[in-house]
């Protein structure tokens, strides 16, 4: 974990870099995405039984939101265009889903849906032993009520309660 912080600012540095070079190139209108809170993703959460996001992955992920953020500022500050660049923040609308799933519809917010049926598969997989195809996962009942999918993807229910979350913030303003 020590190494991380400088190799999150070197990130930011080379999508700093990115962003001047699509600038050039005539893009007028940038959107970046921040990102989720990966502590709260399913393979971050297992060592809990789902029941905790990992708040040291949530730090890392605020100091990449950070100083993202403080990259984006100064980008527009230098270009004089507040509008260039913008940073679509979807940490905050993760967060507001998963800290208030019944609220969305969503009765499960840390556990998959789609798992293996032992830890040495995950969904998807499949034995081909004997020229059989034997699923090797399982999948939960409602995948409407649950907010992740897989180990790293939310359900299409998870997505659009994200969507609604950014609607309400911040979406409005980035598009119009």
């Amino acid at each position: 974990m020590q190494g991380f912080p400088s190799f999150i600012a070197s990130v930011i540095n080379q999508t700093a870099t990115n962003l001047i070079h699509l600038q050039s190139l005539g893009f007028e209108r940038i959107v970046v995405g921040g990102l989720q809170p990966l502590g709260c993703l399913p393979q971050a959460t297992a060592q809990t039984s789902f029941q905790s996001c990992n708040s040291t992955f949530n730090d890392l992920v605020a100091l990449h939101n950070n100083l993202l953020n403080q990259s984006i500022t100064k980008l527009n500050q230098e270009t004089n265009d507040h509008t260039t660049f913008t940073i679509l923040d979807i940490f905050d609308s993760f967060r507001s889903v998963l800290n208030h799933p019944s609220s969305h519809n969503i009765e499960e917010r840390l556990k998959p849906c789609c798992v293996g049926v032992s830890s040495e598969y995950k969904c998807g997989s499949v034995d081909y032993k004997n020229l059989s195809k034997v699923k090797k996962y399982l999948v939960c009942e409602n995948p409407e009520s649950t907010f992740f999918w897989d180990q790293l993807h939310p359900t299409q229910a998870g997505w659009n309660a994200v969507y609604n979350e950014l609607e309400k913030k911040e979406l409005y303003q980035i598009l119009y």
